[in-house]
């Protein structure tokens, strides 16, 4: 209690003295947290002697890009921001999302909780997002004051050069907050899994692009007035075709309706099967858990909400579950890596690196919650937070 409090004081005395700096948000999608150990990468090696590390990003589960960014962006777990999967049902709305889908990734119905560039805009600061998830939708009838839908053909260079020019406007046009988004090194992992000769070349491609950054922001007098922010939405794991559970061995694939996919399977069941096609599920499971929606794991922050399919399949890190059907009309599959599994499991866990002038120098903290990086963010801006599952506690020690 006596070290809440002390904490508490220091916070708002900090809050007092607090300078307005600005904030970059970089996410490398899929870049786990042991991948700077993979390749040379001077420049991330410079940020984090000029900063902080985490061991480690610990996502929220599904470990899957649309859940973590979103929870990224308000500090709220899948089941009090409706971002529950990359693929959902809305029983209310009697709709589906997919990450595919645009009319559904712009429509704000999907996204609750206020993501932080809402927060900033509120309270009289700008914000500009090159790419991020929640930020094409006009939540709570608004958008940040610059910003673009996803277009994965811009050039990475092109992206960052934006972002700068948002920031270097004269005062009264200029954002204190921007985002940034980049996907390759996912799709490295992927396609070729995260052990090999394409994911390194990708890590130093994404240290290439820190280094362009970081002069940029030199050339433009920004750099010791500008926090940065490294993160991931996850890490990646190893698929083979050793490592399979086909869905027809086990139950009539037409009784159900796959609304998510592997290897965190979310299904409906055709009215009248739900006991026997859960009992068959539950009678052979080997290499993953299945589980009602109202017995998944408290841990998950996941089943209080409405989007959540009857059942929960999560597959163990390696295992892929899918139908017969899909299985034969791939010749390769499964192969190269992916993300969802488990939460706990390290393989799954992101990259956190913080530099600039409100972070301490040459720290190296324990793995910690991405659902905390909300209030961070809202305390280096220096604006109040809305309502969030985060906790600036947990974060407090790495800045200055």
């Amino acid at each position: 209690m006596i070290r809440a409090k002390l904490i508490a004081f220091l916070i708002l005395l900090c809050s007092c003295i607090q300078k307005d700096h600005q904030l970059i948000l970089i996410s490398f999608d899929g870049f786990r947290a042991d991948y700077l150990s993979k390749a040379e990468t001077p420049n991330f090696d410079m940020l984090v002697s000029e900063g902080v590390i985490s061991e480690g990003l610990i996502p929220v589960f599904p470990t899957k890009t649309f859940p973590n960014h979103y929870a990224i962006a308000t500090g709220l777990y899948p089941e009090n921001n409706g971002v529950i999967a990359n693929n959902m049902y809305d029983p209310v709305m009697d709709a589906r999302y997919r990450i595919s889908d645009r009319a559904a990734v712009e429509n704000p119905e999907w996204y609750e909780g206020e993501p932080i560039w809402n927060t900033v805009e509120k309270q009289g600061k700008k914000a500009g997002t090159m790419f991020w998830v929640g930020s094409e939708a006009p939540i709570q009838d608004m958008r940040p004051s610059y910003w673009k839908p996803y277009d994965g053909d811009v050039p990475d260079s092109a992206r960052i050069d934006s972002v700068l020019k948002w920031m270097t406007y004269p005062e009264e046009k200029r954002i204190d907050f921007g985002t940034l988004y980049f996907s390759f090194l996912d799709d490295a992992g992927h396609w070729y899994g995260p052990d090999s000769e394409e994911v390194i070349e990708a890590i130093q491609r994404a240290d290439s692009l820190i280094g362009y950054l970081v002069n940029e922001l030199k050339v433009k007098g920004l750099w010791g007035n500008t926090n940065i922010m490294i993160v991931s939405d996850h890490g990646m794991s190893s698929l083979s075709k050793d490592r399979l559970i086909i869905l027809d061995d086990l139950i009539k694939v037409e009784d159900v309706d796959i609304i998510s996919y592997s290897p965190a399977v979310q299904m409906n069941v055709k009215e009248g099967k739900f006991d026997e096609v859960y009992s068959s599920l539950k009678a052979n499971e080997s290499h993953y858990n299945v589980y009602k929606r109202e017995d998944i794991p408290d841990r998950y922050r996941l089943k209080n909400h409405r989007r959540v399919s009857q059942i929960l399949m999560v597959a163990d890190r390696g295992y892929t579950i899918n139908t017969r059907a899909y299985v034969n009309s791939r010749s390769n599959y499964p192969s190269g890596g992916t993300h969802g599994f488990d939460n706990n499991d390290p393989e799954m866990h992101a990259i956190f690196i913080g530099a600039g002038p409100d972070f301490r120098k040459g720290l190296k903290v324990e793995a910690f919650e991405n659902i905390h990086l909300y209030e961070l963010m809202a305390w280096l801006l220096n604006v109040e937070p809305s309502h969030n599952d985060g906790d600036l506690e947990k974060v407090f020690g790495m800045l200055k």
